[in-house]
C-alpha cells in the first residue's frame, strides 16, 4: 500500500487552499434560474385557473466595455417555460363548466436589462409563444398528476385552438425613496407588452424592507451579476407590490388573435386586473432563494372565483 510522504500532505493542502482562494475570488458571470408557480403552495387543495408554471432562465453579465457612461450594469437573458391554465377545477365534464378557457402557454424569449447610475432599470424583451395543443398542456398536467398520484384530470377536449404569436415587452423601475439606514425603500415600476399573445400595461409601487442592495445589484431585479468587478453584499428582505394592469388582449382567454376559429370556449378579459404580491428573498454570493404569493382579482368576468397562487424560485451564479 502506498503511504504518502509527510511533506506531500502540506503541499497538497496548500495547493487545495490556493485553488479554493482563486476560485472564491472569481466573480460570477453567469446565472441559471428556476421558478415554479402553483396554487397548491397555498396549502388549501386549490387547483384552478393559472394552476402551474415552470420557468427557466439563463443570464449573463455584459462586458463592462460595452456599457454606456451612465450605465452601472447590463445583463442579457434567455428565458422559457410553460404555463397551464384551466377552469375552476381540473375535472371538467361538460362545456358549460368551463369558466376560464383551458390552455397552456409555451414560450421562449430573450431580454436585455440596463441598470443606470440614477438607480433606475430598463428591460427590453422579445417573446415567442404558442397556445393550444401545440403548447402540450394536457400532456404536462397528466404527467404531473400521474407522478404524484393525484386525481384524474378531464376537460382538455375543450382547450383553445393552437395559435402562435410574438410579443414585445418593456419594464421600467426607478427608486423613489430609501431611508438613511438603508433598510427600507420604495420603487416605482411600470411594464407593458404589445403583440399577438399579450397586450397590456401595468404599474405598481414596490416596498422593500430588510437588508437591501441598490437596483443595479439586487436579487429582486435579477442584477446580482455584475459587468464591473464588485463584491455584492448578501440580501434578506420582504417586499410588497400592489399592481394594477390594463388588459387589451390575452390569447389564453380570447384565443389566437389571427385565428377565426379560436376554440370551443373563449371569453373577454377583465380590462382592469388588480394583484397584490408579497414575498421573501434571500441572496448571497452564489445563490438566490425566493418565496412569493400572488392574490389577484378575476382575469375575466366569466370566472367564478378570484385567483391566488404561490411561487418558489432559486438561482445559481458562477
Amino acid at each position: 500500500m502506498f503511504v504518502p510522504k509527510k511533506r506531500t500532505i502540506p503541499i497538497a493542502a496548500t495547493l487545495l487552499l490556493w485553488f479554493m482562494a482563486v476560485h472564491g475570488q472569481r466573480l460570477p458571470r453567469m446565472e441559471w434560474g428556476f421558478q415554479n408557480d402553483n396554487d397548491l403552495y397555498l396549502l388549501n387543495k386549490q387547483d384552478q385557473y393559472y394552476t402551474n408554471g415552470i420557468l427557466l432562465s439563463v443570464r449573463k453579465a455584459a462586458d463592462s466595455t460595452a456599457l454606456a457612461p451612465r450605465e452601472l450594469n447590463r445583463i442579457w437573458g434567455i428565458s422559457g417555460g410553460q404555463k397551464l391554465y384551466t377552469a375552476y377545477t381540473g375535472q371538467i365534464h361538460e362545456i358549460e363548466e368551463v369558466d376560464r378557457p383551458i390552455t397552456a402557454y409555451l414560450f421562449l424569449g430573450i431580454n436585455r436589462t440596463h441598470y443606470y447610475v440614477n438607480e433606475s432599470m430598463l428591460a427590453l424583451s422579445v417573446e415567442l409563444g404558442t397556445i393550444g395543443s401545440r403548447a402540450l398542456g394536457k400532456e404536462a398536467q397528466e404527467s404531473v398528476h400521474k407522478a404524484f398520484n393525484l386525481y384524474e384530470i378531464s376537460g382538455w377536449e375543450y382547450q383553445l385552438k393552437s395559435a402562435f404569436g410574438v410579443d414585445l415587452g418593456a419594464e421600467y423601475a426607478k427608486r423613489l425613496y430609501r431611508n438613511t439606514g438603508r433598510w427600507f425603500d420604495i420603487t416605482a415600476y411600470a411594464a407593458g407588452k404589445l403583440g399577438l399573445n399579450h397586450t397590456h400595461m401595468a404599474a405598481a409601487p414596490i416596498f422593500r424592507i430588510g437588508r437591501l442592495n441598490p437596483l443595479h445589484a439586487t436579487a429582486y431585479f435579477s442584477s446580482r451579476l455584475q459587468a464591473h468587478p464588485a463584491n455584492i453584499a448578501n440580501e434578506l428582505f420582504l417586499y410588497f407590490k400592489p399592481m394594477v394592469s390594463w388588459v387589451a388582449y390575452d390569447a389564453t382567454i380570447q384565443g389566437g388573435l389571427l385565428r377565426e376559429d379560436k376554440g370551443p370556449v373563449t371569453f373577454r378579459p377583465a380590462r382592469w386586473v388588480f394583484a397584490n404580491q408579497v414575498g421573501l428573498v434571500y441572496a448571497r454570493r452564489a445563490f438566490t432563494c425566493s418565496l412569493q404569493y400572488v392574490f389577484s382579482s378575476k382575469e375575466s368576468p366569466s370566472m367564478f372565483f378570484r385567483h391566488r397562487y404561490g411561487s418558489l424560485g432559486i438561482s445559481y451564479r458562477y
